[in-house]
């Protein structure tokens, strides 16, 4: 019997991705980096920490990768504090009806815990959380399950008793591997992916259906 929902954040709660490839874009930049066309979309999914190693050697920028991380923040808070921001079309009416059905709802996200608490109470969502998951909660990104474990681990349920919710590879790999079922939002924002191994693909968030999903 399914207990909870645990919803990953960019790109299923908010349609972020696109916001995210363009503050990072704009960090690199400004740090004299040179990014190619929609080469920061080959970071869905990956926690901040890991995708600035990896720039910062790609286009060789003198700046350490916590000073990076400080202005990417900094650019971040201003984005998503600011300037308005909407949720994925269907999500807070899921949210609200499996709040109406006793489920218990978590967040599992590789980004920051600020943003996702921004994002969340911008929205008028943060109430319905349980729990939240987030990118300094874990010491391993997706697809490795760690996040989706401690996420059924602080909701009080078993990862079997668990549907994730997630729009990327990595995302649909760690909750599967955690034990989890997963629907796949496949969000044109997100890029093509492998999505054979989830349980169910929606195109749209208003396709979930929820009593025929938790039983």
């Amino acid at each position: 019997m399914i207990k909870a929902l645990v919803f990953d954040m960019d790109g299923v709660i908010i349609d972020s991705e696109p916001l995210h490839a363009e503050i990072s874009e704009g960090v690199l930049k400004e740090l004299g980096g040179q990014p190619a066309e929609r080469e920061l979309y080959e970071f869905v999914g990956v926690r901040n920490e890991e995708m600035w190693a990896i720039l910062k050697e790609r286009h060789k920028l003198k700046e350490s990768v916590e000073e990076i991380l400080a202005l990417h923040e900094k650019h971040k808070r201003r984005r998503f504090t600011e300037e308005p921001i909407e949720p994925v079309e269907g999500i807070p009416e899921l949210i609200r009806e499996a709040k109406s059905k006793n489920l218990k709802i978590a967040l599992a996200t590789s980004s920051p815990k600020f943003l996702a608490e921004i994002i969340l109470e911008r929205l008028n969502l943060y109430s319905f959380f349980d729990i939240l998951i987030a990118a300094s909660d874990i010491s391993r990104a997706k697809p490795d399950p760690e996040i989706y474990l401690k996420a059924a681990e602080k909701l009080g349920v078993r990862p079997e008793e668990c549907i994730a919710v997630e729009d990327s590879y990595y995302g649909m790999m760690a909750a599967i591997n955690a034990g989890m079922k997963c629907i796949v939002y496949d969000n044109p924002n997100a890029g093509n992916m492998e999505k054979s191994k989830a349980d169910y693909v929606v195109a749209s968030i208003t396709e979930i259906d929820l009593d025929s999903i938790i039983g």
